[in-house]
């Protein structure tokens, strides 16, 4: 797990809580199996109460917390909570992230279609040459592809 992603579970953690539960953390584990169901329990509303309090005395909990970060990217926001899935979750998250990937790398060929249309010639010949200059346009950038790019600029063009 990255440091960056466990920083800021971390933080949240360590933010909600106060050295009393943090010593009844490491107490919890002295104590037999029995008595350590009923302490996480115990230690869980703890925290939910302290929260709710520190909430209660100060409603702006951006004092708190970081601000959202400026640029939102889903993939990034899918790659940091990896580490926290269960393989079938990964398998999915993956999936989304490839799929987001190929959304943009999409946006970026056609972009670069729509610069190279600008400095191809128009012909006097008319919309058919004009089809045709596109077409060898196209073909040229997509060999520059990966076939597993060239697939999933398809699968978007369509």
């Amino acid at each position: 797990m990255e440091n960056h992603q466990c920083n800021k579970a971390s933080a949240f953690d360590t933010l909600y809580t106060n050295n009393q539960i943090q010593m009844l953390k490491i107490i919890l584990t002295y104590m037999d199996k029995k008595t350590q169901k009923s302490m996480a329990v115990y230690i869980k509303f703890l925290e939910l109460t302290y929260t709710i309090n520190l909430l209660k005395e100060t409603p702006c909990c951006t004092c708190f917390w970081s601000e959202a970060e400026s640029d939102f990217d889903i993939t990034k926001m899918c790659t940091e909570i990896l580490p926290y899935c269960s393989e079938a979750q990964r398998t999915q998250i993956s999936q989304m992230i490839n799929m987001f990937k190929a959304m943009e790398m999409y946006k970026e060929v056609s972009k670069t279609m729509e610069l190279m249309k600008e400095f191809m010639p128009d012909s006097s010949d008319g919309a058919q040459s004009n089809d045709n200059g596109n077409s060898d346009m196209m073909n040229m950038l997509m060999n520059m592809l990966s076939p597993e790019q060239q697939e999933m600029f398809q699968m978007f063009n369509n």
